[in-house]
């Protein structure tokens, strides 16, 4: 893990992020709703788990964090196959490996530096 101040602060977003998208994909939709476009959304969400993750842990660890999400999206959709008011999609899976690759591909251009660029806004007192 990175060695920053707020690291558990990180962490604990990073986990009601994930519990965000297990609500979100495993929950009955309500009447009436319309959202984003399924596919984007699944994309918009796993990238944005990729970043965030890599953001907290160091990028040397950015493939141990693909694969964890997209073990992640596989379980949600085996999940959702067992849902009477779900249902189980393969182009969900690959909605979700896209968002998981821009999300890659994202922090590698810099964005993996955003939880350090965070903290480095914000002063401590080293006394």
């Amino acid at each position: 893990m990175r060695p920053l101040h707020y690291r558990y602060v990180w962490l604990f977003g990073g986990t009601c992020l994930v519990g965000l998208v297990l609500y979100t994909t495993l929950m009955p939709l309500l009447p009436g709703a319309t959202a984003l476009n399924d596919k984007a959304a699944h994309a918009i969400a796993f990238m944005a788990l990729m970043i965030w993750f890599c953001g907290v842990f160091e990028i040397r660890f950015s493939p141990l964090i693909a694969v964890t999400l997209l073990c992640l999206g596989i379980a949600i959709e085996l999940v959702q196959e067992q849902l009477p008011y779900r249902s189980a999609e393969l182009a969900d899976a690959l909605a979700d490996t896209a968002g998981i690759g821009a999300g890659w591909v994202l922090a590698l251009t810099g964005l993996h530096r955003w939880a350090v660029w965070i903290e480095s806004w914000v002063t401590f007192d080293q006394s």
